[in-house]
């Protein structure tokens, strides 16, 4: 797909209308009821205007391309195909320059629950219990092969293999197409589809000098995690659930998840994550949680720091929830931390890093 967002649609578009006036509609009647419909697309589309579900029902260009001018000119019925069928998914389309996404089909419900599939543009996926196709254990077991999923940068196409059912949002279905948010069921495994970096930034905001200071040391850590504190932010939990990077919350089970908009994060980072980037450039001194580098390994990091989120206070008959994860705690706490606690915490951490003040990166080690 060349028309991945509404600016890329205003390209073909116009380069499409420029080839049919050079085509000379005046002599052929097909060639005027393309202008027209191109012309259609242009008016219902200009100034940020989103066309409604009718006037994006109207348009046959790309059955006329596809019948009559693949031998003629290949590229303009291309054009044109491709022009009808993201016309009908404009809404879908994002605003702003074309951008290449990749997209997440992520695992909602079960053992597994936050574990994502990452789907390139044209790539197909099979989905299923056998260990060839994205694996995923569940109960009820899915088939071996249950189900493809094809992410064409617009929305997902998916279907059924063999007799296997599925639904669409909701929806029994022998095929259809998943959109940014949209969810789906496979022998009860409910799985959602996301988009990469779907939702921009509002309002926009420029890199600060204390933005591009920090990311220094976090690129050049080593294996680097974050824990992000959806509790401080929608904006936070967003960012993370529009990557590729595995995460997961820090709460276990079905009770855990009803805090799902609060929960704490455990987020994996490469060190040219796209995600620390904008964690980082947004997020940067507003307290949305630390950062901590780790040979441990996911999972094995997890249950170690699953072990923090209550503790015992003196002189406090129940345990109370300890916010580690939150810079301006771990501050307090790294000021007044006793060498016992230093090595149960630091266990499974070889360093945790964390915004100062003044929006400086601190650090905290093993040994002092």
């Amino acid at each position: 797909m060349l028309i991945v967002s509404r600016d890329a649609f205003a390209d073909i578009l116009r380069e499409a209308t420029a080839r049919t006036i050079a085509l000379d509609p005046s002599h052929w009647a097909l060639l005027r009821d393309i202008q027209a419909q191109l012309a259609f697309m242009a008016q219902t589309t200009a100034d940020g205007r989103i066309p409604n579900a009718d006037e994006r029902g109207r348009t046959t260009v790309g059955p006329i391309a596809a019948r009559n001018l693949e031998e003629m000119d290949p590229i303009y019925a291309d054009q044109l195909e491709e022009l009808d069928y993201a016309f009908r998914r404009y809404h879908l389309l994002p605003a702003g320059p074309a951008m290449p996404r990749r997209a997440v089909l992520q695992l909602w419900s079960g053992p597994e629950a936050f574990r994502k599939l990452v789907l390139n543009p044209g790539e197909a996926r099979i989905v299923g219990s056998a260990s060839e196709n994205f694996q995923v254990r569940a109960d009820p077991p899915l088939a071996p092969a249950h189900f493809e999923v094809l992410w064409d940068g617009v929305v997902a196409h998916v279907r059924p293999l063999g007799s296997n059912a599925i639904t669409l949002d909701g929806l029994p279905a022998l095929r259809g197409e998943l959109a940014h948010r949209g969810w789906m069921t496979a022998a009860r495994t409910t799985f959602r589809f996301i988009v990469e970096a779907r939702t921009p930034p509002s309002p926009p905001r420029p890199p600060s000098a204390a933005v591009l200071t920090a990311l220094t040391p976090l690129r050049e850590a080593g294996t680097l995690y974050a824990i992000i504190d959806a509790a401080r932010s929608t904006r936070a939990l967003e960012l993370i659930e529009e990557s590729v990077d595995p995460y997961a919350s820090l709460y276990d089970g079905e009770r855990g998840r009803a805090f799902d908009d609060v929960a704490p994060y455990l987020v994996q980072l490469d060190r040219n994550s796209e995600l620390l980037e904008r964690l980082v450039h947004e997020g940067w001194g507003e307290a949305w949680g630390i950062f901590l580098t780790s040979k441990a390994g996911y999972e094995p990091l997890r249950r170690h720091l699953r072990q923090f989120l209550m503790v015992d206070a003196e002189g406090e008959p129940n345990r109370l929830f300890f916010r580690f994860y939150d810079p301006r705690v771990l501050r307090t706490f790294a000021e007044v931390i006793t060498p016992e606690q230093r090595r149960e915490i630091m266990a499974q951490i070889d360093t945790l890093l964390y915004e100062t003040p003044e929006q400086g990166v601190a650090s905290l080690h093993p040994t002092p």
